[in-house]
């Protein structure tokens, strides 16, 4: 069974757990090594029982923590070739013997098929990811920073069994919110942040009767609020013909884990267990 463990995600901070049949592998690492740490150890687990940490991108958030957990702990890095230059270039550095995450065909590690699929954001090259457990046939697709949704991307987060997308801001709350005119344009523009509107039709363009559970992250704790974010992404599914009690929101400050819940609207943690 493939667990999903979102252990934080926000601007001040990203990372998330997926646990296959035999292995676990950390996507991002925007957090220290101690804060890593802490929230590995809430959940029962313990760094050195991490395979891999893949990375989305190179900006603070989702990978400050990086460099120092891979010396720390000896996990392999895994990133496309422009955030591996990025790192290689930033104050961190680049972890030695970094592998380049392939953009034209699957990368295999620790048990995990990925495939990633570069996103617009202003970075220098994101990507959204989907990982398969080899063993269980299980895919999550990640997709935490992007400004719109490229054309490839929904056809690569086909037949997900569990989607975990950013929903950062409230249309109205941005604008109306207290951010200076210019941060506005470069949240809302294509090189930015996916919108409540933007990640709700997305999410409902990816649901179908086997998705078994969907996760909004990156919610601004500024211009949005996880009601606002879960009411639009709900209502967009309703549409569609997805109606699993199984859409939640990721919490900044703690990894949503062993606590569960089956409440659609709630914010509280919960554990994401692929194979009920």
């Amino acid at each position: 069974m493939l667990r999903v463990t979102v252990l934080g995600s926000g601007s001040r901070g990203n990372a998330i757990l997926i646990e296959g049949a035999e292995t676990c592998v950390l996507v991002d690492a925007g957090f220290g090594v101690r804060t890593l740490a802490k929230r590995l150890h809430a959940i029962g687990k313990h760094p050195s029982q991490i395979s891999a940490l893949v990375l989305t991108h190179e900006h603070t958030d989702h990978a400050s923590g990086a460099a120092q957990a891979c010396r720390k702990w000896g996990w392999p890095l895994f990133a496309s070739r422009g955030t591996l230059s990025a790192l290689a270039e930033s104050t961190a550095g680049c972890p030695l013997g970094a592998t380049l995450l392939a953009l034209d065909r699957s990368t295999k590690t620790a048990g995990f098929d990925i495939r990633a699929t570069v996103v617009p954001h202003d970075a220098r090259e994101c990507t959204a990811l989907v990982l398969e457990d080899e063993r269980s046939g299980e895919r999550v697709g990640i997709a935490l920073d992007l400004g719109h949704v490229p054309s490839a991307l929904p056809d690569a987060f086909r037949r997900l069994d569990f989607l975990i997308v950013e929903s950062n801001h409230d249309e109205r709350l941005l604008a109306d919110g207290p951010y200076p005119w210019s941060l506005k344009q470069r949240i809302s523009g294509a090189l930015g942040h996916l919108s409540n509107g933007a990640a709700a039709a997305f999410v409902s363009a990816c649901a179908h009767r086997g998705l078994r559970g969907i996760m909004l992250a990156h919610l601004s704790e500024t211009n949005n609020t996880p009601a606002h974010a879960l009411s639009r992404t709900r209502d967009a599914l309703r549409r569609s013909g997805w109606r699993r009690d199984a859409l939640w929101a990721a919490h900044q400050t703690r990894a949503c884990g062993p606590q569960g819940t089956s409440s659609l609207n709630t914010s509280a943690p919960v554990q994401l267990l692929l194979g009920f």
